[in-house]
């Protein structure tokens, strides 16, 4: 988890699944709309108003501040009263001398041919008037003329109750209550936008909480801090716009984006020319030039960046083979449409000599051992001594030698390399590799005495990535100046029976 987190990253974090606020809100407000519209029925306000007065009889012109109030006080003992069920008794029995039990059922809980006293309360609402002597009743139903008929005969009943229990005072009806045919609710509208503001809020949570349990590798600098190593390359996702101009497959774009490939976006080169820089960096103290190149566990995107990593290399005066020494699951001679029937399992067993198994300038200064005949016992052959006399013979001809090795975490074929080898280049798959898988290959090669020379995070969001360059227009302007296919060859097409046609991706 982060020691902090900015607004930045908050705003970032939600652009991100901007679709999913997009799309709960868009939910939740037409759900909102459709219940508020077809579902909730529509209902209907009323009002009267009553004028209290401290004395029966008072004469207007004998009002006194005492006397307005005492009229307020007594307001509010009114509301009280009219609220007693011997009065809602009054008020039903009127209702029932012009309805019938069954007409009033629709609206209110009738038992016994009786209106059910709380069913009357809660239609009615009291209240004064802007804190004056002036009492409004207010009726509402689902029926407008009968949320008038309620008010008035509220009006009616009020004040003989009221004179004969309090006592003191009068009431005044002001005018007779109106039919309003305006329903006052649902209000479409509002439940509309707190329907939309509650699809945001809940998708905003749910982001939240997705990112607060996320354990997977969603900041460099993080990765950086947790295992105190470099972070070699920041190799953004080339983003649906590129990949749209990629006819093909996904492993025909990914076998494309290596070299000859004039749609490449120009970040992703600069990607990988800053990668081979800060690989020779690394590795300038050690007395190796040989880099293995693995992954915690399977797709996370190893063997595409060892292939353009060694495309990059090559681009320079360097010699640079690139091996592959994944023997469960090759993929480097699909990459680069080579021939796998002779290999470095081949040369290692005797079967083939190294000149008959490598693919010479397969770009630019670039040769490629691909792995060949797929062995029983891989772990056993990389760790043998035919393997390291290999690599010796191989490092004396050889300016930078990259191994695309298995997968450590689902086995430990890197671990019988450490003698030869420089280090270890991890390559991290933005938002899938998970830092506790991270940890778990960190122990592995740390027992088995392999350096760690850094990570190289790949496919990270474009939002998170450098934003130098990152504009359409820059990409567009600047990658006829910087593409592949002006620094290296495309390699010779073997004919087609020599392929492997298997599908399997880099």
């Amino acid at each position: 988890m982060k020691d902090e987190i900015s607004i930045k990253d908050l705003v970032f974090l939600l652009l991100r699944r901007i679709w999913w606020i997009i799309g709960a809100a868009v939910i939740f407000g037409l759900g909102a709309f459709l219940i508020s519209d077809y579902m909730i029925p529509n209902k209907y306000q009323s009002n009267v108003s009553m004028y209290v007065r401290n004395k029966e009889g008072q004469e207007q012109q004998g009002i006194n501040n005492n006397d307005l109030s005492v009229s307020k006080s007594l307001v509010s003992t009114y509301i009280v009263i009219l609220n007693n069920d011997a009065v809602m008794d009054q008020v039903g029995e009127r209702l029932l001398e012009q309805h019938t039990p069954e007409e009033l059922s629709g609206y209110f809980s009738v038992k016994n041919g009786r209106i059910a006293n709380e069913s009357l309360k809660s239609a009615f609402s009291m209240a004064a008037v802007n804190n004056t002597e002036v009492l409004k009743i207010t009726a509402t139903t689902t029926n407008a003329a009968l949320s008038a008929e309620l008010c008035n005969i509220m009006a009616d009943v009020a004040p003989e109750v009221l004179i004969r229990v309090v006592g003191a005072g009068s009431v005044e009806k002001i005018g007779e209550a109106k039919i309003y045919d305006a329903p006052v609710s649902p209000n479409v509208m509002k439940n509309t936008a707190i329907g939309v503001l509650a699809g945001v809020l809940l998708a905003g949570l749910v982001i939240f909480l997705i990112d607060f349990f996320d354990n997977t590798v969603r900041n460099t600098e993080d990765l950086r801090k947790r295992f105190n190593k470099p972070i070699l390359a920041e190799i953004r996702s080339i983003g649906s716009k590129a990949k749209k101009k990629m006819r093909g497959t996904d492993a025909d774009r990914k076998t494309r984006l290596l070299f000859g490939n004039a749609d490449i976006p120009f970040f992703a080169v600069e990607a990988y020319k800053s990668f081979r820089t800060a690989l020779s960096f690394a590795i300038s103290p050690c007395d190796s030039h040989i880099v293995a190149l693995t992954s915690a566990n399977p797709g996370e995107g190893k063997s595409v960046t060892a292939a353009n990593l060694a495309v990059a290399l090559s681009q320079t005066d360097k010699k640079v083979l690139l091996i592959d020494a994944d023997l469960r699951k090759p993929v480097q001679h699909k990459c680069f449409r080579l021939s796998n029937k002779a290999g470095l399992t081949n040369v290692i067993t005797g079967e083939k000599p190294l000149d008959k198994a490598l693919n010479r300038n397969v770009a630019g200064n670039l040769d490629i051992l691909t792995s060949g005949t797929i062995p029983p016992n891989p772990s056993e052959l990389l760790s043998s001594r035919q393997m390291q006399e290999l690599l010796q013979k191989l490092q004396d001809q050889y300016d930078m030698i990259l191994i695309d090795c298995a997968p450590i975490n689902v086995v430990s074929d890197v671990a019988g390399l450490s003698r030869e080898i420089a280090g270890v280049v991890m390559v991290v798959h933005y938002g899938t590799t998970t830092f506790p898988a991270l940890e778990e290959a960190s122990n592995r090669l740390e027992l088995a005495n392999c350096n760690v020379l850094g990570y190289a995070v790949n496919e990270i969001s474009s939002r998170h990535g450098s934003s130098y360059y990152s504009s359409d227009k820059y990409q567009d302007k600047y990658q006829y100046e910087y593409r592949y296919a002006e620094d290296t060859q495309r390699p010779e097409k073997k004919p087609e029976n020599d392929r492997e046609k298997e599908g399997s991706t880099c």
